[in-house]
């Protein structure tokens, strides 16, 4: 039943118009004509979507919340990275980013960027 339905990331802000502006301008992505009072509806690719609401209180999630899919990772951290994004960098004895882009083997490479509420974006590229 549900497996066959669309379904969307749902992030919050605490300043939708800085959200706005971060997601269409940093991210590249446009803002829905579906959109309602409080909330930024942005279509993405094969039916998906990103909602952002608006919510007085800061994001506590400390994870990634968002990830998307590439086909070449290198060409779009260099895309966002060129918008202003800064990506976060990992040197740990399992995880190491090299020119801000984690390679995991036989599962693929990352890299993770936060957006203006301290929401966990990540760029993936399946092996």
């Amino acid at each position: 039943m549900l497996g066959s339905g669309k379904i969307s990331a749902v992030l919050c802000s605490t300043d939708l118009a800085r959200s706005q502006e971060f997601y269409e301008q940093k991210v590249g992505l446009r803002l829905s004509p579906e959109t309602i009072k409080n909330h930024l509806l942005f279509e993405c690719g094969d039916g998906t979507s990103l909602l952002v609401y608006g919510r007085p209180a800061p994001n506590k999630a400390d994870h990634t919340q968002v990830r998307f899919w590439t086909s070449d990772i290198e060409a779009a951290v260099r895309e966002l990275a060129a918008r202003g994004v800064t990506f976060e960098e990992y040197d740990f004895a399992t995880l190491k980013t090299v020119n801000h882009v984690a390679t995991t083997p036989g599962v693929g490479k990352s890299a993770w960027y936060k957006d203006p509420d301290g929401n966990t974006l990540a760029l993936f590229q399946p092996e």
